[in-house]
This record gives C-alpha cells, sequence and structure tokens, in this order.
C-alpha cells in the first residue's frame, strides 16, 4: 500500500474583531471618554481608530526618511518628534 501525501492547507487569515485600525479598540475609546464623551458608539471608535492609524503610518514613513537621511538604521525618538513637528 502507498502512503498518502498529506497537504497542510494554510491558516485561514485572522479578521479585525471591529475595524480597520491598528490600535486597541478600548484604548480609543478611552481617548474618545478622556475628551468628556460619556457615551461612545462603535463606530466612533473605529473611526478615530482609523485616522488615528493613517496619519500614525506617515508619521512613521516621515521619521523613517528623515532616519535614512542621517545615515543610520535605526529610528530614534528624536525622528518621530522632529517628523511630528514638520507635519
Amino acid at each position: 500500500m502507498a502512503k498518502k501525501k498529506v497537504v497542510k492547507k494554510a491558516a485561514p487569515a485572522k479578521k479585525a474583531s471591529s475595524g480597520a485600525g491598528g490600535f486597541a479598540s478600548a484604548r480609543v475609546e478611552r481617548l474618545i471618554r478622556d475628551a468628556g464623551a460619556f457615551r461612545v458608539s462603535a463606530d466612533a471608535v473605529d473611526a478615530l481608530n482609523s485616522v488615528l492609524t493613517e496619519h500614525s503610518l506617515k508619521l512613521s514613513k516621515y521619521a523613517v526618511e528623515i532616519c535614512n537621511n542621517s545615515g543610520r538604521k535605526t529610528v530614534k525618538s528624536d525622528d518621530i518628534r522632529l517628523a511630528a513637528s514638520k507635519m
């Protein structure tokens, strides 16, 4: 009897829990509540999470560019601060 060849299937991709953002929803909700909101909808959390993720990605790319122009491979806190002040 010949052995059957076992083919492993790739694991299915994990779905985002409630939004496409990269930050924890509870933390984003806490930011909104700290700003003075009593009640916060899930859509508001998802919207802010998306905006924060987009802005953070742009800021990070700019910080990497600053780092590369300085001849370094390690992004430092000064790169992030400089990128934030220029945006």
